[in-house]
């Protein structure tokens, strides 16, 4: 059995980061974050502290707005200091569990019609609401359950899907090491 499907299952436990408990990184926190051009779902330029402490009041549900004076001394000690601004980084990067999403097999061909514009997160909460579930529960369910769920979804309508299993993804893995070790790059002159 997949071991990434088995850990998205396990409800995340409690995260706490810059002096918040953050709920369960979900789609609306995505959505939400995304409406604000966050770069850190965006990747639209690089993060700063502000913007990881902005993140942070998103997940933890508070009102947004003036920054405290806690969080600005938050900002000048990150500021100050990259390699533990990189550590809290890596923990909110952890913190989306997007680890544990399925792994796509690539499609040669894409699908006629594509998304027709709609926003793939909303796409996913269409899905799920359209199969029973509640609107609230589509979008505050862990990400990664909402991927999983939606995927088996699509699948069982016929979608042309493919998830990889960990024994492929490890196959494939190995083959490409194989090719990278046959083939050493070129070198290139100037």
């Amino acid at each position: 059995m997949d071991k990434r499907f088995l850990a998205a299952f396990i409800d995340p436990a409690p995260f706490r980061l810059l002096g918040r408990s953050m709920y369960p990184w979900c789609l609306k926190y995505r959505v939400r974050l995304m409406a604000f051009d966050s770069p850190l779902v965006t990747g639209s330029r690089g993060v700063t502290p502000a913007d990881l402490i902005f993140a942070c009041q998103v997940c933890a549900e508070e009102p947004l707005g003036d920054i405290g004076w806690r969080d600005q001394m938050r900002i000048m000690s990150l500021s100050r200091n990259p390699a533990k601004f990189e550590r809290l980084l890596e923990a909110f990067a952890g913190y989306i569990l997007v680890q544990d999403w399925p792994k796509f097999w690539e499609q040669t061909k894409k699908s006629s019609g594509g998304s027709k514009g709609v926003p793939w997160p909303l796409s996913i909460v269409a899905n799920l609401i359209a199969h029973g579930i509640e609107e609230k529960r589509a979008w505050e369910m862990p990400e990664c359950q909402a991927i999983w769920l939606n995927s088996a979804l699509a699948i069982s309508k016929g979608a042309d899907v493919a998830i990889m299993s960990p024994e492929e993804e490890a196959f494939m893995a190995e083959e490409e090491a194989k090719d990278a070790a046959s083939n050493p790059a070129k070198e290139t002159t100037p």
